[in-house]
């Protein structure tokens, strides 16, 4: 079995290569990475060490090439939306995982020193909120009036 297991303060979560949540987010440790310990790959994707983090619930543009024919990609610029959350990131962060996607990356939501949460920051930033992303609607929770604004509901 290949799975990825986080262990803070005498909580564990494990999480199945497939996806599979094994345990409850509340009981979800949070990793707490120094300043500049991640970077952004693009404007919903982190590199932090081996592991690439997605932000929960949103779709920032895509860089030329990267969206897949038939898909219907967030509309905006994608090198801003990548510099904004490069940005964020500049500082302390805590990252609390929730899955696994389709492609092996850890979904979190992930905070600033600060608690910001930057799905919302980015959200703020022109990056697209995705109802079918947002497990247990945690984004549309955090900051259901930004969702609103960035998708004009």
């Amino acid at each position: 079995m290949n799975a990825l297991m986080f262990g803070h303060a005498g909580a564990m979560l494990l999480i199945l290569a497939g996806g599979e949540l094994l345990t409850s987010p509340a009981a979800a440790p949070a990793q707490s990475l120094a300043a500049g310990a991640c970077r952004a790959i693009d404007g919903d994707t982190l590199r932090c060490g081996e592991e690439r983090v997605r932000l929960l619930g949103i779709d920032a543009a895509e860089k030329k090439g990267h969206c897949r024919q038939g898909r219907v990609c967030a509309p905006g610029n994608p090198e801003a939306h990548r510099a904004a959350l490069q940005r964020l990131v500049s500082a302390r962060i805590t990252i609390m995982p929730v899955k696994r996607d389709r492609y092996g990356r850890m979904v979190a939501i992930v905070q600033s020193a600060g608690g910001i949460n930057l799905s919302c920051a980015m959200l703020a930033e022109g990056a697209s909120y995705v109802a079918r992303w947002d497990d247990r609607k945690m984004i549309w929770r955090s900051c259901a009036s930004t969702v609103r604004r960035a998708n004009h509901l």
